[in-house]
């Protein structure tokens, strides 16, 4: 029966363990796609070798078919309407395949010819899909002709390592290692009467430990077993057998860890608490020894839980939020920001072409504006009520408000924002216009804010590519950006990002209209270049990595409950055959269980409220309601563990079990 109990709990741990590991590959395909059977990663930059475009590409593709190296080059897909990538061959590669499918199944990626990069740029990602054993040759040669290569190899071990420093990460590893010593505790609790025999019988000290070690790590390997065959089925169905080998690498490399560190916790308790002459002579309990361990564990997994409620409750409050900012960054999917491979002397001789290309866009309702300022931007500056403030152009807001049924911005007085930050706002207007007298521009802006509720996303001043998302903004709509910025505002908001364009097409053929392209750029003396990338994309991948946080962490935050919760048990489960001579004779005098056990349950419900007392002076949350939930939890788990505990020894003691 105990085995079983074993089992059942390690179940739980190990599947734990699996959704680690499948998050693990998911990260890992990300980077690395097993589709293709991409091995390594390499990012190369040829902004100063001096090579052309044309003479780039074709060094590539020479060193690529000399070396089969099987080079991908990942690319916008500039057909597209949305921010999918292509997969562009160098050489003529017949193995791959014309699409291929992710991990998470969510879309297919494309395979496409060399004539696609026709309109690329040779910097950037390239992935290997054929033979990576004269990579270091292939990159002594690019950097003997000044190109920078920076090289990545897919590797497991640093997927483990990122899980090991990542904070939620982490959580689900420090649940894992609490349920070990848990059941670790649980196990050696229940073997201790018959190994006491065995050491009054003669047996040798080894012998007992390795039976004991082989007995505990047997029943963890049969679920670590059974959780590998069901999860590995599990991927192999819903995701492709294609994923199951780097699948069952990962989660084999989890298992063996912590079970591992599972036989060495079991054995530092079993030597620890090993039963001595004295205590054999004098007939005490053979948990005796395991008392000191099991309360440690008990106050360690109880800190465990009540320190990871309140950030485990933050992050599922957010949940929503997340979801939310999902939908916000697939809204922004097809815009684009604008990249300068240039030095600044190049950049002031674009400043006036940048500034007709944005006029240019503004005619087709193509460009959109967020700069957004901070409290620690202007710390001497009182906002009211506003956390933030945001110059935003209507083509902004409409972009973060398609779809929404009811309106999401209201007007905002000028009499409601403060003196102050009214000033402010006016003085940042004077330096960046256009117009040496911006009065009558200032007049025009249009001050909103979004309705209570809706987190409407701007972002920040000077690094576009981070959205901050708030009900309390206040948005000065521009009129015009051409007409409001100069150019070398302008080329600057370009620049961070806070001036986004629609459409990668759209916006290459903008750069043509205005000279801006790369071969024009080259005809004028310019060796720099502008670059077209998709905003939305990182922005999408954090959010998808915070829902998984999200996931592991409530895991978590179980996982560690359940041990509190053995921990708790097997505490007081020793306690209680250690005074089983003192309760029995009490109980049979009639004296209730309350106040048999009231001296030893006040005890560690004071200690419970001093851990709790100093976990909420070392976090200082904000909300403190959960922690007072989870501690409750804790201080009415303890009461009940004690009042079974000491019925179950009663009942030993009078059919003399015990």
């Amino acid at each position: 029966m105990y085995k079983r109990i074993i089992m059942a709990v390690s179940l739980a741990l190990f599947t734990l363990l699996a959704l680690l590991a499948a998050i693990i590959t998911d990260l890992n395909d990300r980077d690395f796609p097993q589709a293709i059977g991409s091995k390594s990663r390499l990012t190369i930059s040829f902004n100063e070798s001096g090579l052309s475009i044309t003479e780039a590409f074709l060094k590539l593709e020479k060193l690529d078919t000399l070396l089969d190296l099987g080079l991908v080059k990942i690319a916008p897909d500039l057909a597209g309407d949305g921010d999918d990538k292509i997969f562009a061959t160098l050489s003529d590669n017949k193995a791959l395949p014309d699409e291929f499918s992710w991990f998470k199944g969510n879309d297919m990626g494309k395979i496409v010819g060399k004539d696609r990069l026709a309109n690329s740029y040779p910097d950037g990602l390239y992935l290997v899909t054929g033979n990576t054993s004269r990579l270091d040759e292939f990159g002594d040669i690019l950097k003997d002709a000044g190109v920078e290569v920076i090289r990545r190899d897919a590797s497991i071990m640093d997927g483990l390592i990122f899980v090991v420093f990542e904070r939620g990460f982490a959580t689900a590893v420090l649940a894992s290692l609490a349920l070990i010593s848990a059941l670790a505790l649980f196990w050696l609790s229940v073997r201790a009467r018959g190994r006491a025999l065995r050491v009054l019988g003669g047996s040798p000290t080894v012998r007992i430990q390795v039976q004991d070690l082989t007995e505990f790590s047997g029943a963890l390997f049969i679920s670590a077993g059974i959780v590998a065959i069901v999860a590995s089925g599990y991927v192999g169905v819903f995701h492709g057998w294609l994923y199951v080998a780097s699948f069952l690498k990962i989660l084999i490399s989890l298992q063996v860890v912590v079970i591992s560190v599972s036989v060495l916790v079991a054995f530092i308790m079993s030597a620890a608490a090993w039963p001595s002459a004295v205590m054999l002579a004098t007939r005490q309990p053979a948990v005796k020894n395991l008392r000191l361990v099991s309360v440690v564990i008990q106050a360690l997994t109880f800190v465990l839980v009540v320190a990871n409620s309140t950030p485990t409750w933050s992050a599922y409050k957010q949940s929503s939020a997340k979801a939310t900012e999902m939908a916000q960054w697939k809204r922004l999917a097809d815009q684009v920001s604008i990249v300068f491979a240039t030095d600044s002397d190049e950049m002031n001789r674009m400043e006036p072409l940048i500034g007709e290309m944005v006029m240019d866009a503004e005619s087709i309702e193509a460009v959109a504006l967020s700069y957004t300022y901070t409290k620690e931007m202007w710390p001497t500056v009182d906002f009211g009520k506003y956390s933030t403030v945001s110059f935003v152009n209507q083509r902004w807001l409409d972009l973060v408000t398609t779809g929404e049924k009811d309106p999401v911005v209201v007007p905002v007085s000028h009499h409601n924002v403060s003196e102050d930050l009214f000033h402010e706002m006016k003085e940042e207007i004077d330096i960046l216009s256009r117009e040496e007298d911006s009065s009558n521009l200032f007049e025009q802006l249009q001050f909103l804010q979004p309705v209570e509720g809706f987190h409407l996303p701007v972002a920040q001043g000077g690094g576009g590519e981070s959205l901050h998302f708030g009900d309390d903004t206040l948005l000065a709509v521009v009129p015009s950006l051409y007409d409001t910025f100069n150019d070398s505002t302008l080329t600057s908001m370009i620049s961070s990002g806070n001036i986004v364009f629609t459409g990668v097409i759209d916006t290459q053929q903008l750069l043509e209209r205005h000279h801006l392209d790369v071969q024009t750029l080259r005809d004028r003396g310019i060796k720099g270049e502008l670059k077209v990338v998709y905003i939305a994309e990182e922005g999408i991948l954090q959010a998808q990595f915070a829902a998984y946080l999200v996931w592991l962490q409530n895991l978590s935050l179980i996982a560690l409950t359940v041990a509190f919760s053995i921990a708790t048990a097997i505490s007081a489960l020793i306690t209680a055959t250690l005074q089983a001579k003192r309760d029995f004779p009490l109980r049979l005098a009639g004296r209730s269980w309350m106040r048999i056990l009231q001296s030893r349950v006040a005890k560690e419900l004071l200690v419970g409220i001093v851990l709790v007392v100093i976990v909420v002076m070392v976090q200082r949350p904000h909300d403190i309601g959960i922690i007072l939930l989870t501690a409750a939890y804790g201080l009415l788990i303890v009461p009940l563990s004690h009042l079974l505990a000491v019925r179950w020894c009663f009942n030993g003691v009078s059919k003399r079990r015990i």
